[in-house]
């Protein structure tokens, strides 16, 4: 099997504050799964590919439906690990920390978080499943940074291979192998 890992391009989103209170920082999330991609040019010859699965949150769907000509399923499984304010204190923090905060709270399953790092691997998994199942050898992948990260991950256990940087770039083509 042969899977093609595509992060959405980049987004079209400008924060107008550095230092975010929690409300803000959760405001501003919520603004980016809505925001207009910046296409950086990637095409994918369809001919390689026997079908695209794509997240279905609209950055991920503009990409795939620029980069490839063929077949798409949209897919709940694929949407990027939500985070959210790590906390409800009213507190300034930069942009960075919050994200950084929020990860550690997925990481450590706190209840901040929508989703934790074992339910992120259980829809990865699920995924897994889904193409193993699909009858398809070719498979391209259009999704999100860190849920491509945590894909990578559970795919290397499963005995792919491949060359995927650890800080995956968007509108850049990845390939595993199994």
């Amino acid at each position: 099997m042969k899977l093609g890992l595509v992060r959405h391009f980049k987004v079209d989103q400008k924060i107008d504050r550095t230092f975010l209170s929690p409300k803000e920082f959760n405001r501003v999330m919520k603004e980016y799964d809505t925001c207009s991609v910046l296409p950086n040019g990637l095409k994918i010859n369809s001919a390689d590919w026997d079908i695209c699965y794509c997240s279905t949150l609209p950055r991920a769907i503009t990409t795939a439906e620029i980069i490839y000509s063929g077949e798409i399923i949209k897919s709940e499984l694929l949407v990027e690990v939500p985070i959210s304010a790590f906390t409800k204190r009213n507190i300034k923090l930069p942009t960075s920390l919050w994200h950084i905060g929020a990860r550690y709270a997925w990481y450590k399953s706190y209840k901040s978080q929508l989703e934790n790092i074992e339910g992120t691997r259980e829809r990865i998994n699920k995924f897994y499943d889904v193409i193993l199942n699909s009858g398809y050898e070719r498979i391209l992948i259009v999704a999100h940074g860190y849920f491509l990260h945590m894909f990578y991950q559970e795919m290397k256990k499963k005995g792919f291979t491949g060359d995927v940087d650890l800080n995956i770039r968007n509108g850049e083509l990845f390939i595993l192998e199994h």
